[in-house]
């Protein structure tokens, strides 16, 4: 019980807290590689992920007030994520050293990529900030340094010492060789709201009183390119749209909204950029919660379009976006930084996890692909 224990502790340190925390996460990284039983790891991975993601638990719970739903999805995502690890793991440490690249592209990559959230690897952004693919590099070859250095018996008695220097120099020329980031020219401003949200609903007086909320909030607002949080535009048709027709000529609004087709059995989740005479959509989201918005191989749920649109254009700045589940994902960020983009943006509407670490998760893992790649980022959140 001990490991799992250790585990719930790293997992309750790493997110949540503060963004330097989070590189206590790598401990998944070394409790892999060191952890002679497999029994040892399930505990320890299980643990983190647990407590890590505790949010999950108290967020269903409240959505669907239902204990039992709450437990299944917590519990079932944690399980799920632990067993990726053992699973992979060998009782030989030489090929465990081998096999570790391969437990790092299977909690990236789809399918379990789309469910192993808490993700240690961007976390290397603390140590090698605006280092990109690179710092991600360095992360491997750093791993495996401390490892050797450990396990030579040889070094033994100098090997807290030699930890203690290497730490010491690539902090030191991190100061020195740190790549200066590029000054972004966007006016556009993310803003935060608090307002009541019921979940997808097709009342139209509620969704219009709601909508209101949301449009006076920007008519009340000196700025004039907005980005509002995830659904703020409800479930987007030509009626809800009029509202808008009455905005300032000179604001502009970039807002999350639900498209429906005309039979309502699939939506997608959308980013849509809207003045007072035009709407269109900018971007559709490419991984939705699974089964509980995804549904593969059904005509009903989400629509995810995993492939595409790793970049869009924002007021002509190439922009990457991430709306609410794909912002604590490693997969979605990989494949849009491979496009370069000037910046990223997050929305996300987390109404249903009012008092839980889900929003600072969130907010934690952007910034720190954000920081990893030297680019600023956007985040607009209903909480």
């Amino acid at each position: 019980m001990t490991y799992l224990f250790l585990g719930m502790l790293i997992g309750y340190l790493s997110w949540g807290l503060t963004l330097k925390m989070t590189i206590l996460s790598l401990s998944l990284f070394f409790s892999y590689l060191f952890f002679e039983k497999r029994w040892y790891l399930f505990l320890f991975t299980l643990g983190y992920y647990l407590v890590g993601s505790r949010g999950l638990f108290f967020g269903v719970e409240h959505y669907y007030n239902n204990l039992f739903y709450a437990f299944l999805s917590w519990g079932g995502v944690a399980l799920l994520s632990s067993l990726i690890w053992i699973l992979i793991w060998n009782k030989s440490f030489q090929k465990r050293v081998w096999l570790l690249p391969i437990v790092i592209m299977v909690i990236i990559l789809p399918p379990m990529g789309f469910i192993s959230w808490l993700n240690p690897l961007p976390t290397i952004a603390i140590l090698f900030p605006r280092f990109g693919f690179l710092g991600l590099i360095l992360e491997l070859i750093l791993i495996y340094l401390l490892v050797s250095v450990w396990r030579n018996y040889q070094l033994k008695k100098y090997r807290h010492f030699i930890i203690t220097l290497c730490s010491i120099l690539i902090l030191f020329s991190i100061k020195l060789f740190l790549p200066q980031n590029t000054p972004l020219d966007s006016k556009l401003e993310a803003i935060n709201s608090s307002i009541n949200y019921s979940p997808i609903t097709f009342d139209k007086s509620e969704e219009y009183r709601r909508i209101k909320k949301f449009f006076y909030l920007v008519q009340d607002n000196n700025i004039n390119n907005i980005l509002l949080p995830e659904n703020a535009l409800g479930n987007y048709s030509d009626l809800q749209s009029m509202i808008w027709n009455y905005l300032d000529k000179n604001k502009t609004i970039f807002a999350g909204a639900n498209i429906y087709n005309f039979r309502y059995t699939k939506n997608i989740n959308v980013l849509m950029r809207l003045d007072y005479n035009s709407s269109k959509i900018v971007y559709k989201q490419r991984v939705p919660v699974p089964i509980e918005m995804w549904k593969p191989f059904t005509n009903s749920g989400t629509v995810a379009t995993i492939y595409k649109q790793p970049i869009v254009f924002i007021d002509g700045i190439k922009s990457g976006v991430f709306i609410c589940y794909e912002q604590l994902l490693a997969y979605p960020y990989l494949q849009t930084f491979l496009y370069h983009p000037d910046m990223i943006i997050g929305i996300s509407n987390l109404y249903w996890a009012k008092n839980t670490n889900i929003r600072e998760i969130q907010e934690e893992t952007m910034q720190l692909w954000s920081l990893l790649f030297g680019v600023p980022m956007k985040f607009s959140v209903n909480l």
